[in-house]
């Protein structure tokens, strides 16, 4: 997925404008939300500097400075020139298979109401945005439906994300 794709509502939903406070914090927060969900990848470049800090309603000062931290802490690098930018290399950490068998077996009943009530959730959802959209909504959904269908193990979580990003997006719902 390249940037200019990745930079779309998904982006626009999770990188509305900072609230009162701490800019920086909130810019690095809602940078490291952006990476660690995978709504950009591994590999993958920030939006320009001048677009993100516009997204952010922060100066661009205030945007390096997260950048800075956030390079500081291994989840990006900046690079310069004509094919520069600020790009992902954070690599969520695979997950411990020993762990998530644990945690099945010991919650084995929970889990199963919770895959039911997201499954009725995001069926009716789904159904509803398809009815109010029409045809822009039903296929928005059912190109990332069928993205996350057909995804690898390594990239189900980013798509799940970016699924549920749509649903939001198509509601009016803030992130």
């Amino acid at each position: 997925m390249t940037a200019g794709v990745t930079a779309g509502a998904e982006l626009t939903s999770l990188l509305g404008p900072v609230r009162a406070g701490n800019a920086f914090e909130e810019t690095v927060e809602r940078l490291l939300t952006v990476i660690k969900l995978g709504v950009i990848p591994p590999g993958d470049r920030f939006p320009a500097e001048r677009e993100l800090a516009g997204l952010l309603g922060v100066s661009r000062i205030t945007l390096r400075e997260a950048i800075r931290a956030l390079q500081q802490a291994g989840y990006v690098e900046s690079r310069r020139g004509r094919f520069g930018g600020t790009f992902v290399t954070y690599i969520r950490p695979a997950p411990d298979p020993g762990e998530a068998r644990r945690i099945a077996l010991a919650d084995s009943a929970q889990l199963a109401d919770a895959l039911a009530f997201r499954m009725a959730l995001e069926t009716g959802a789904a159904q509803v945005l398809a009815a109010a959209d029409g045809d822009r909504g039903r296929g928005v959904l059912l190109e990332r439906l069928a993205a996350v269908n057909n995804a690898t193990p390594e990239d189900y979580r980013r798509l799940d994300t970016l699924f549920h990003l749509a649903i939001a997006e198509l509601t009016g719902s803030r992130c």
